[in-house]
């Protein structure tokens, strides 16, 4: 599977769960099921994932943000910083009341992943 195919199943992927959590009223459902999601991914798929979780990260969307930055913490995506510390440049600029709070934690998930 080439990388668009991939980035095209992830995004529709995502779409489906955002939209059953905003159904359902849940709103980290979306969330729990991306996490099951990369658990079941192999090596090969895993570097594609890692691929398509740092290009949301700079998505104009916060909630494909919070998505990619939920999973590239706790999967430990170390090669996500450089589209974490463009976000970071981005955030202050920002007109969103929750930029603030999302510039903590883009810079909390940097510090984390450069300790290793």
């Amino acid at each position: 599977m080439t990388l668009d195919e991939f980035r095209h199943e992830m995004e529709g992927y995502r779409q489906a769960v955002d939209k059953e959590a905003q159904e359902f009223k849940e709103p980290y459902l979306a969330v729990d099921r991306l996490y099951a999601l990369y658990r079941r991914f192999d090596a090969d798929e895993r570097i594609l994932a890692d691929q398509v979780l740092t290009e949301w990260v700079l998505s104009e969307r916060p909630s494909v943000r919070f998505d990619a930055l939920a999973l590239i913490e706790d999967f430990r995506i170390i090669k996500a910083i450089p589209a974490l510390e463009t976000l970071a440049k981005r955030l202050p600029s920002s007109r969103s009341p929750g930029a603030p709070f999302e510039l903590e934690k883009v810079n909390r998930i940097i510090a984390e992943l450069a300790l290793g």
